[in-house]
C-alpha cells in the first residue's frame, strides 16, 4: 500500500506546479501515514509516576519491575492504569504470576467504570487454564478461549508477552507463540493499559514493561502482516450472535428458576418451538423451575437433593436459568448481595463443557396492584438487576438472553401476567419468542404446532409427577421408615420406588409420540 502511495506521490510531483494554490489543494488531499513511535513516558522503570490506582499499597517498583503484591484476600479486582492513551499498538511485557493458579491480566483499549478504577475493556488474560485467552472484563465476556497461550506458558516462571491491535485486528502472543488473533468489528478502538490484580486469595505478580510502540508495524512472533490476517477469527460473542444456536440431542437442555421459569411447563410455547426448528434432533427440555426459589434460597423437601444437584444429575448440556424479579422488590441496597448469591449459585453447575445462559427478569405490571396503596412493583429497581445479570453473565463468560426490553410493550399494554409478576400464557408465547430471537432460532409459533404442544404438554405432567413426585416423604425423604411405605407382606421391600420406575416407560413413549409428531412436521413442510 505504502508502495503505491510513493508511486501515485511521484508522478504527481514530478509535473511542474503552476501555482502555490495547486500545491497545497495536492497536499491536502494526500494521505498522512503515521509511522511508529516508541513511547519513553508508559513507564519510566524507576516509579509509577503516571500511573494511578484506588489502591496504591499494592504496587511498587523494584529493580524496573511493577509489582502487585496482595498479602490478604482481595475483595474486588484490583487495576493500576496508565495515563497514555492507546489505538493501534504494539506491547512487549514479561509477566510472572504466583501462585500459578491465581489470575491477574493486562487491561488495553480499557476505561475505567467507577470511582473503583474498575475496567471494562479487553483483558489479555493471565492465570491457570486462562493464560492467553482474551476477555473483555465487564462486558462481553469470553472473546478468544483457544488454549494456544496456556501451552506456551512456563508455570511460575518468567513468560513473555505480547499484544498487538491495529484497528480492528488484535494478537497477543506468549513466549512467541501466537494465542489469540481476533478481528473484532465494532470492538473498542481505544482507550487505556491497566494492570490487574484479580479478587481472591493473596497473590503476587510482575510485570516487566520492555516496549510501548504507537502504529506499530504489523509483525509478530516471526509472521508478517499477511500470516496473521489469516489467523484472524471473529470473537466468540459475535460467531453466537451472527449464527444459530445448536443443540445436541445428546444432553438434555434445562431451564431453572423460580415461578415464571416453573409454569413455562404449563404452556409449552418454548419447547414446542425449539422443537420445530430441530425437528432432526430429539431434543430432550427438563423444567426445573421451582415455585419461589429466589438466588438465595431453593427450598427442597428432605432428601430431595439441592438446585446445583438436580441440574447435574440430568447431565445438562445446556442450562437456562432465570433470577433477579422477585429479588428486585428488596431495592438497590440489596442488589450488591444479589450478584453475590447468583454468582456463587452459579459457580455450583458452571464446567468447561455445559453451556449456560441467564435469561433477564421478566416485566412487571405495576397497574395490575394500582388498586394497593403501596405499590411495590413501581418502585423495584427491575431494570437495574437487569443491567446487573447482563454484566454478571460478562463477567462469568457466558450467555445473556435479554427479554425485558422486548416484553415491555406488551407489559406497557397490560396484557402479560396475571397479577403484575406472573406470565399468562400469551406472556409465555411472547417469552418464548423473544428466547428464540435472541438465540437467532426460529421464533414464530403457529396453529399447526398444536398437536405438537400438546404431546408436549402430556409429557410435561408425567416429568413433573417423576421429578416432584406427590409422596416424596415417604419416597427418599423423612417418612420411609413409616409401614405404609413398605410391602404389607414383605416389610423388608418397599413399594413406592417400584412404582416411581413405571414413569421411566411412560416418559419414553411420551417422547416417542413427540418425535412423530416433529416427523409429521417435517414431512407438511
Amino acid at each position: 500500500m505504502r508502495l503505491l502511495y510513493l508511486r501515485f506521490t511521484k508522478a504527481i510531483f514530478c509535473r511542474p506546479v503552476k501555482t502555490l494554490q495547486t500545491l497545497l489543494l495536492l497536499l491536502s488531499m494526500t494521505p498522512m501515514y503515521a509511522q511508529p513511535t516508541t513511547d519513553n513516558r508508559f513507564f519510566n522503570g524507576k516509579s509509577l509516576n503516571g500511573w494511578t490506582a484506588s489502591d496504591l499499597t499494592l504496587w511498587s517498583v523494584q529493580d524496573g519491575v511493577i509489582i502487585g503484591k496482595a498479602t490478604k484476600k482481595v475483595g474486588k479486582n484490583q487495576f493500576l492504569w496508565s495515563e497514555v492513551k492507546v489505538a493501534d499498538f504494539y506491547l512487549s511485557i514479561d509477566v510472572q504470576l504466583g501462585p500459578n493458579d491465581r489470575n491477574a491480566g493486562i487491561q488495553f483499549r480499557s476505561q475505567k467504570v467507577n470511582a473503583y478504577g474498575q475496567a471494562r475493556g479487553y483483558q489479555a488474560d493471565m492465570g491457570k487454564d486462562v493464560w492467553g485467552r482474551l476477555y473483555h472484563e465487564h462486558g462481553r465476556g469470553k472473546l478468544f478461549w483457544s488454549d494456544r497461550g496456556e501451552k506456551a506458558v512456563k508455570p511460575g516462571q518468567w513468560n513473555h508477552y505480547e499484544i498487538l491491535a491495529s484497528g480492528d485486528r488484535i494478537w497477543t502472543a506468549i513466549n512467541g507463540k501466537i494465542a489469540v488473533a481476533v478481528r473484532d468489528k465494532g470492538g473498542d478502538t481505544s482507550g487505556y493499559i491497566a494492570l490487574q490484580i484479580h479478587s481472591g486469595d493473596p497473590q503476587t505478580v510482575r510485570y516487566k514493561i520492555k516496549k510501548l510502540v504507537h502504529n506499530p508495524v504489523i509483525s509478530l512472533a516471526g509472521l508478517g502482516e499477511s500470516a496473521l490476517n489469516e489467523m484472524l477469527e471473529e470473537p466468540l460473542d459475535k460467531r453466537l450472535g451472527s449464527t444459530p444456536l445448536h443443540f445436541s440431542s445428546a444432553d438434555p437442555i434445562v431451564f431453572a428458576g423460580g415461578t415464571n421459569i416453573a409454569n413455562m411447563r404449563k404452556d409449552a410455547y418454548l419447547e414446542t418451538m425449539l422443537l420445530a426448528g430441530n425437528p432432526q434432533l430429539k431434543l430432550k427440555l427438563r423444567n426445573l423451575g421451582w415455585d419461589g426459589d429466589t438466588v438465595y434460597e431453593q427450598f427442597r423437601d428432605v432428601g430431595f437433593g439441592s438446585w446445583s444437584s438436580s441440574i447435574d444429575s440430568l447431565g445438562a448440556g445446556t442450562v437456562f436459568v432465570q433470577f433477579g424479579q422477585t429479588e428486585s422488590l428488596e431495592g438497590m441496597g440489596r442488589l450488591e448481595s444479589f450478584v453475590s448469591a447468583y454468582k456463587n449459585l452459579l459457580n455450583t453447575i458452571r464446567h468447561d463443557k455445559r453451556r449456560i445462559f441467564l435469561l433477564s427478569p421478566t416485566p412487571f405490571e405495576p397497574d395490575k396492584l394500582s388498586h394497593t396503596t403501596e405499590n411495590p412493583l413501581a418502585a423495584a429497581p427491575l431494570e437495574k438487576y437487569v443491567e446487573a445479570v447482563r454484566d454478571l453473565a460478562a463477567l462469568l463468560g457466558i450467555g445473556f438472553v435479554d427479554v425485558y426490553h422486548p416484553l415491555q410493550k406488551s407489559a406497557l399494554a397490560g396484557t402479560l401476567t396475571t397479577n403484575g409478576i406472573h406470565l399468562t400464557a400469551e406472556g409465555q408465547r411472547l417469552m418464548a419468542s423473544a428466547i428464540l430471537r435472541e438465540l437467532k432460532l426460529p421464533d414464530d409459533y403457529t396453529e399447526k404446532l398444536e398437536p405438537l404442544r400438546d404431546e408436549i404438554l402430556r409429557k410435561n405432567i408425567l416429568w413433573f409427577n417423576y421429578w416432584r413426585p406427590g409422596n416424596w416423604a415417604f419416597l427418599y425423604g423423612d417418612r420411609m421408615t413409616v409401614p405404609f411405605s413398605h410391602d404389607w407382606t414383605d416389610k423388608s421391600k418397599r413399594i413406592f420406588p417400584e412404582e416411581m420406575k413405571l414413569f421411566e416407560n411412560l416418559m419414553k413413549d411420551a417422547e416417542n409420540r413427540i418425535y412423530t409428531e416433529q416427523t409429521k412436521l417435517v414431512r407438511a413442510y
